[in-house]
């Protein structure tokens, strides 16, 4: 699998795309005593408004700006990390899905990085991150459908879109119980240089790694032609 930037991106100013390849994880793996607290803490203080700092940062600002060049709306499409902040106060404390899921949850909160993880067998060919160019839908996680206009970035494989706008992922390719290689990506904006993310993705790398020692990660960069 090679991951493409098409230069139709570098209109929105992403020319970089930094992605991984985990191989032998275990989402039922048990977390250490360590990021059990950091989470736990994290989901406090979230609630407790010390996160509110991250929805007016320059990065959760640079999704929004992503946003509005396409023509969307950022209220309909809310940067990723500015939701999950609203759910968690909602919840009234940091979800537990699993530990593949709740180490780079934890890592959002971190870097304020919109990250996708995809079950890394269901993706098909290459994956292509570009303006659609053309109207086209697809299912998100959840069970909605999403209309996608030709405006509107997404990454897609042989088969269909992974993610759309970076805020929406797609149910075709979520990681299930039996998920063992993961495909993570860190598409980013103008305000996330290459460096930070990676520095971001080699955090997610070294937490998995307390949880699977065995497993396989191999971290890279895609830039458009």
């Amino acid at each position: 699998m090679k991951v493409i930037v098409d230069k139709s991106m570098a209109q929105l100013g992403i020319t970089d795309v930094v992605y991984a390849v985990g191989r032998n994880l275990d989402p039922h793996a048990e977390l250490t005593d360590s990021l059990k607290e950091e989470i736990r803490v994290a989901g406090e203080d979230v609630v407790a408004g010390k996160y509110d700092e991250l929805l007016t940062g320059e990065v959760i600002e640079g999704y929004k700006e992503l946003v509005k060049k396409v023509g969307r709306s950022v209220k309909k499409n809310a940067p990723t990390v500015a939701g999950f902040i609203d759910n968690i106060k909602h919840r009234g404390g940091m979800p537990h899905i699993n530990s593949i899921v709740d180490i780079y949850n934890l890592e959002s909160l971190r870097s304020a990085i919109a990250t996708g993880g995809h079950d890394l067998d269901k993706v098909k060919g290459d994956v292509i991150v570009t303006v659609s160019g053309m109207e086209d839908s697809f299912t998100a996680i959840g069970g909605s459908q999403k209309h996608v206009e030709p405006t509107d970035f997404i990454y897609r494989d042989d088969n269909g879109i992974l993610a759309y706008l970076d805020v929406r992922d797609s149910e075709l390719y979520k990681m299930s119980d039996d998920t063992r290689n993961v495909f993570f990506v860190m598409q980013g904006n103008e305000n996330t240089s290459v460096e930070y993310r990676l520095e971001a993705m080699k955090r997610i790398e070294a937490d998995l790694r307390q949880v699977n020692p065995e497993m396989e990660f191999e971290i890279s960069i895609a830039s458009a032609d």
